[in-house]
């Protein structure tokens, strides 16, 4: 093949393919000027309800702040603690330590990069104590009130597990699917319904993607949805009417028209993702020395698709894909677990060898829906082609490597 430019992610292709559409219903908006509320947000907020099956959908100013919002509505207080995961980006433990609570980090499942329900169940066995319905954390006195699950690069947590841990010491469960809108568990249960809350995401580069930056919460209780509503905005309940503490986070109509749009064709795009999974897969998996993802609780929707390199230099490697045209990415350099103000009662850190372990070999491919088979397979020969250059492989492996 010839040389080629195979950008990390791009979204002009998109753009294109959907400019007439999209601009005409930014149009709409520009015509009738419902840029904050109205018929834009009701309807696109009408419609994800109908594309999860669930009966509400509160929307937002952003993932964070959806995050935000269903951990101060769900009752969280000051000081306690939210069992969550160290492999995540940032906003998945930053509002918990924002609304005064702890975030402690339990290790994640090696094969899917999931928080591990087997950990959970260790952790509180070894560390808490269970009477009068609460869960007590034995050296700070602590609560534990809820559990945080991040349904990472695509893939839903163990849910099972999860809410069998959760009903047994009555812990309230939030979950973030902010890179996981389209995915679907091993019943059959989309992503949205596995939580008290689910919380979303629609950055531009998310499967579902904006404008700009956008976000909302799905829950199938209407209490919580109606403290949701009131929540983005300031508190109201209605005209003038403020009962509580809220924040402003409102999704403006032409994000809410752009994402109404290409929810139409949130499907095509996951199942193309799916598509280059599989030509990865299948062109990649005789390599010795990388680990590919795994597809294991349901059906993945692929945000990322990241490799797990073994005994391999990842910066020379990301260098020398470069060099051949192949943009790639790092998620996650570092876990949240080892960045200080995320963590800050001692007596609450923990040990997470597998994420530490994975943060320093993990590597992104490029994975937006767009591709074309030709530009994957480029991918697939650049890599191979790369990691036949044994400058970037440490001693113990030069002689076994297998590409």
């Amino acid at each position: 093949m010839n040389n080629k430019k195979i950008d990390f992610f791009n979204l002009s292709r998109q753009w294109t393919n959907n400019k007439n559409i999209i601009s005409e219903k930014i149009n709409s908006v520009l015509d009738t000027q419902a840029f904050i509320g109205g018929k834009f947000v009701e309807n696109f907020e009408t419609n994800f309800s109908k594309y999860l099956n669930v009966k509400h959908t509160i929307s937002c100013n952003s993932g964070t702040d959806a995050l935000l919002m269903a951990l101060d509505v769900i009752g969280m207080k000051k000081n306690e603690i939210v069992l969550t995961t160290p492999f995540s980006f940032i906003a998945s433990s930053s509002e918990i330590v924002a609304l005064e609570g702890h975030a402690v980090f339990i290790d994640i499942d090696s094969k899917i990069y999931n928080i591990d329900p087997k950990k959970i169940e260790s952790w509180i066995n070894s560390e808490c104590e269970f009477k009068n319905n609460n869960l007590i954390h034995k050296n700070t006195g602590y609560r534990v009130a809820g559990i945080l699950p991040v349904d990472i690069f695509g893939q839903c947590a163990d849910y099972k597990k999860i809410k069998e841990i959760a009903q047994k010491y009555n812990l309230w469960i939030i979950q973030d699917s902010c890179q996981a809108i389209g995915s679907i568990d091993v019943n059959n249960v989309m992503a949205g319904n596995h939580g008290d809350i689910t919380c979303f995401s629609f950055y531009p580069t998310k499967n579902l993607g904006a404008f700009g930056d956008g976000g909302a919460c799905a829950t199938n209780d209407p209490a919580l949805a109606e403290k949701l509503l009131r929540y983005r905005n300031h508190g109201r309940k209605s005209h003038y009417n403020y009962i509580e503490h809220g924040i402003n986070s409102r999704l403006d109509g032409i994000q809410a028209a752009v994402l109404d749009e290409k929810l139409k064709l949130i499907d095509s795009f996951n199942n193309k993702r799916r598509e280059i999974a599989a030509i990865y897969n299948k062109e990649l998996a005789n390599i010795n020395i990388i680990e590919l993802p795994k597809e294991v609780n349901g059906k993945h929707v692929y945000h990322q698709y990241c490799i797990n390199l073994i005994n391999i230099n990842r910066e020379i490697l990301m260098t020398e894909l470069s060099n051949m045209g192949v943009g790639t990415n790092i998620y996650y350099p570092k876990g949240l677990n080892q960045i200080d103000f995320l963590n800050k009662d001692s007596r609450l850190k923990t040990n997470c060898p597998i994420s530490d372990n994975l943060t320093q070999n993990i590597l992104a491919l490029p994975v937006w829906p767009e591709l074309t088979k030709e530009e994957i397979l480029y991918v697939c020969e650049k890599l191979k082609k790369a990691l036949n250059n044994k400058i970037m492989l440490k001693k113990e492996v030069i002689n076994s490597i297998n590409i």
